[in-house]
């Protein structure tokens, strides 16, 4: 079986690698394979925190293959497939030891609903691009990012991110509160496992405590909005909208949808 997550560890945190190269375009198989890990790091208290990036350097997440989820026309397997995906995303943001991303390269789409389920967010001080843009491609973030974001930086930014497709440097992902840090590529993971380890210094019982009361308030509502979501993308996946954001992006070209 190809080794779709890295597994490695550094002063008792659990460093998770995502490795599909050449571009890191998520998969079914890769997420089975994240939730296993995210299954076993829920197991082992040895762990003081987790962080989550990318192996290919320079390239976060390129996406998820929509092909993947849906190759045949069924909508009952397509809705199970998201669901899928949604608790593989809550499994991370419910892990009972803080977590961090580090953004080594663009986090748009589903990078950013990836790293949205983690405590913390560091971001390399590179050319990267961190946001939403699917409206312009005829789709939307289905996998709790819209609810994600909206908790994180409040309704008035997030509609623009989302409603615009509008996309934001390092500078401006931290001065709206979308990522916590701005790093170098050399000091991020010692800067990332230094964060955790001052934490990992707190009482257990009562980070941990901590860690489940800011979920549970987070996700307040949240499996209702998840569900209409769900339901909402296996309609649009069908969609002329959606087949024409595809064939424009294949083409370079800008998308013509239909109105009405």
């Amino acid at each position: 079986m190809e080794q779709f997550i890295i597994q490695e560890t550094d002063q008792n945190i659990l460093i998770l690698k995502i490795n599909r190269a050449p571009h890191n375009f998520i998969k079914l198989a890769v997420l089975e394979q994240l939730g296993k890990a995210i299954a076993d790091a829920e197991k082992n208290h040895s762990y003081e925190g987790l962080i989550l990036t990318s192996a290919i350097d320079n390239i976060f997440i390129s996406g998820h293959e929509i092909i993947d989820l849906c190759e045949e026309d069924n909508n009952r397997k397509l809705t199970k497939n998201l669901r899928f995906i949604a608790e593989i995303l809550l499994s991370i943001q419910r892990l009972h030891i803080p977590t961090l991303t580090i953004i080594n390269g663009n986090c748009v789409g589903f990078g950013l609903e990836l790293a949205l389920c983690t405590d913390f967010r560091f971001i390399y001080d590179a050319d990267i691009n961190v946001g939403f843009p699917e409206v312009k491609l005829g789709t939307f973030p289905p996998f709790g990012g819209i609810y994600r974001l909206v908790k994180l930086i409040g309704e008035t930014r997030a509609r623009e991110l989302l409603m615009k497709g509008k996309l934001l440097k390092p500078q401006a992902a931290l001065e709206w509160g979308v990522v916590d840090a701005i790093s170098n590529k050399e000091d991020s993971m010692s800067d990332a496992i230094k964060l955790l380890k001052g934490m990992s210094r707190h009482a257990p019982l009562a980070l941990t405590a901590i860690k489940r009361s800011l979920v549970d308030a987070t996700l307040k509502d949240f499996i209702t909005v998840i569900q209409d979501d769900i339901e909402d993308y296996t309609t649009i996946v069908r969609s002329y909208d959606y087949a024409e954001g595809k064939k424009a992006l294949e083409d370079g070209r800008t998308p013509v949808f239909k109105k009405g």
